[in-house]
């Protein structure tokens, strides 16, 4: 099967991002629910993909010129605040670091023991609260991505009068009751009033998704004209379609000319790879020179390899296990088409895919299930083809269609390429978070920017 190739062999003319008419260079304190998974992505270690994506705004702002604090938890009891994650500072601590504070935390906790009362985070509050009072002064915005059992930040921008930007990836309560692992008792309503706490203190709430916005809107009560949506984006440089990459690739994986599917994920719960294998064991029917491979790891991922044994798939899959980031771009190169599968589900799908954007920018042709925000960035026929979620039948029609119309399927890749280097940069995602920050700073509306 052939690569696609850019429009007339050439490159296609990325758009100038806007730089925004804000202050530069910002001094912003980029505050991360943990500081491992960060150091984790930098150096190619695994990590969720809300780290992987935060890197990407890490190196945007870099690039733009603001200055960057992190702020983000080290262990239960200490903090770290530095401009370099490589060398790494503990956060500076008064109060918190007293006896009496030591004293009064081990006995809290060994009383919540004798009581079995789960931890509630709250003198883990108190240490963050402190180490935020000594290090956000001086910044002229703050932005934390919003982690569970956290709200030190929220209470340390109140206290300090300083703006504060939320960054929602998920309702991760929510989550936790859909991946069946819910947050019983008086854990969940700690949690919940953290969470709450954290939406209404901040001057502007960041969604991935209209879907997502919705739900902050509705099930936490939270005013619409301090929501914003940001869905993901692409480093349009570094996925790109790669002649050289697409034939070491296939010639590692062992599939050489042969028709090869991908996906790309965590294997998390809403990752519906059972309807994708169920689909491909179709496929092989009709072109058993068909792959598989599936990259990524996750807890679902030991059940769906039992899946494709039973459904006898062979060697016609190949599951890789954890890749880099950095590596990931290889393959989506080497991929003829690429699965964003999702089953049906009792809410809107609130994600906003970080491997979609990644596949439409590699070229490949994706097939995607028609829920949530995917239905808006993949327009059928346009630049992806969609299909209902959880119908293997449907799935493995799209499948099929695309093995069989190469034109097809090269159109489609090369419009999804020019479709998220029109709009879903990592550089316009970049400076319309610039113009926004310039929006709160300045006490202005955030709805339109």
């Amino acid at each position: 099967m052939d690569m696609i190739t850019e429009k007339g062999n050439t490159a296609i003319q990325m758009e100038t991002a806007p730089r925004a008419s804000v202050p530069a260079p910002l001094r912003i304190a980029f505050c991360l629910p943990e500081f491992e998974p960060l150091q984790n992505v930098m150096s190619g270690k695994p990590a969720d993909a809300t780290y992987i994506l935060q890197s990407y705004i890490i190196t945007g702002l870099h690039d733009r010129g603001h200055t960057l604090t992190f702020l983000a938890k080290r262990d239960l009891n200490h903090n770290v605040c530095t401009h370099d994650p490589q060398r790494p500072t503990v956060a500076p601590q008064t109060w918190s670091k007293k006896r009496w504070f030591d004293v009064v935390s081990r006995g809290a906790w060994r009383i919540q023991q004798l009581l079995r009362v789960p931890y509630l985070s709250l003198f883990s509050n108190l240490r963050l609260f402190d180490a935020c009072l000594q290090c956000l002064p001086g910044h002229d915005i703050v932005y934390e991505r919003n982690g569970l059992y956290r709200m030190g930040v929220a209470m340390a921008c109140k206290r300090l009068q300083l703006p504060y930007v939320l960054f929602v990836e998920a309702d991760e309560i929510l989550e936790h009751d859909i991946m069946g692992q819910p947050i019983t008792g008086i854990k969940r309503w700690g949690t919940k009033m953290m969470f709450q706490y954290n939406l209404n203190a901040a001057d502007c709430v960041i969604c991935v998704s209209e879907q997502s916005k919705a739900h902050l809107a509705t099930a936490w009560s939270i005013p619409t004209e301090k929501l914003v949506v940001f869905p993901n984006a692409v480093d349009v440089k570094r996925f790109r379609p790669c002649p050289e990459a697409r034939s070491e690739i296939r010639t590692l994986l062992k599939v050489y000319d042969s028709p090869l599917i991908i996906f790309v994920g965590n294997f998390y719960k809403w990752h519906d790879v059972a309807t994708l294998l169920e689909a491909f064991a179709q496929i092989l029917a009709t072109h058993p020179d068909a792959r598989l491979v599936l990259i990524g790891d996750g807890v679902e991922r030991p059940a769906m390899m039992q899946h494709a044994a039973n459904l006898k798939l062979g060697d016609a899959v190949q599951f890789t296990g954890f890749v880099p980031h950095d590596e990931v771009p290889r393959f989506m190169s080497a991929a003829d088409i690429a699965v964003a599968p999702y089953p049906p589900m009792q809410h809107d799908l609130w994600l906003s895919p970080l491997k979609l954007f990644e596949y439409m920018a590699a070229g490949a042709a994706v097939v995607a299930s028609a829920v949530g925000q995917p239905t808006k960035v993949v327009k059928d026929g346009n630049n992806g083809l969609l299909v209902p979620p959880g119908d293997v039948s449907a799935m493995a029609a799209a499948l099929n269609r695309l093995i069989h119309d190469e034109r097809l399927r090269l159109r489609l890749g090369q419009q999804a390429r020019e479709y998220v280097i029109r709009q879903h940069s990592w550089e316009h995602y970049v400076a319309r978070l610039e113009r926004l920050y310039g929006a709160v700073i300045a006490g202005q509306p955030v709805h339109q920017v």
